[in-house]
């Protein structure tokens, strides 16, 4: 039976289940449960989220993910709530729909306006706060063609007062959500259910 896009039924239920299922918390090893507590108390979640618990396959990857969303995205000198919109336009701009779900859940949680967000998912260029907008450029020439950077860029950066340690924070938080859309993507993660709620 075909689909209104040519697709057979199946073709399309197969794309939709994930290709690794979740190593739930009670699944898990004692060592995977610790990065489960911490990833999802840490990030202000109910519940450890699919992302985490996919991971949970391999306790060298779940902790190394953590690790670097801890170092990379939580804490820093730009706050979180700016890297969760810069997280947010990267994944769009990839269409990894499991991270641009949970990041702009992440966003309301930290109390993201909505025009912004609005913004950031309909046309990054019409977001109004102009520091804002060349910071989420920047990542995302970064997380498409790094190669292309010139140093008219960095200097754009630097004009509108980024110090160097922000600007390397810049960088890797655009390698985190390419990283993060990458496992996402490949395994195919549902979209956990708490993130309409949050």
């Amino acid at each position: 039976m075909k689909a209104e896009n040519g697709k057979s039924d199946s073709a399309q239920t197969k794309k939709q289940m994930p290709r690794l299922p979740v190593v739930k918390p009670s699944e898990a090893s004692k060592d995977v449960q610790t990065v489960y507590e911490e990833f999802y108390r840490r990030m202000s979640f109910p519940s450890p989220p699919n992302f985490i618990m996919t991971q949970g396959h391999s306790y060298g990857v779940a902790r190394g993910t953590w690790e670097l969303v801890r170092h990379v995205l939580v804490t820093g000198e730009i706050p979180r709530w700016t890297k969760e919109i810069i997280f947010v336009a990267i994944s769009r701009d990839r269409g990894c729909r499991y991270c641009e779900a949970a990041h702009i859940a992440c966003c309301r949680m930290l109390g993201v306006d909505a025009v912004t967000m609005n913004q950031v998912i309909s046309d990054v260029n019409s977001i109004s706060d102009f520091k804002l907008r060349q910071m989420i450029l920047f990542a995302l020439k970064c997380s498409q063609l790094p190669q292309e950077f010139e140093e008219s860029d960095f200097e754009r950066i630097r004009n509108i007062g980024l110090k160097e340690s922000e600007i390397m924070e810049l960088i890797a938080m655009a390698a985190l959500a390419v990283y993060a859309n990458i496992i996402a993507d490949a395994t195919a993660m549902l979209p956990d259910e708490m993130f309409g709620a949050l």
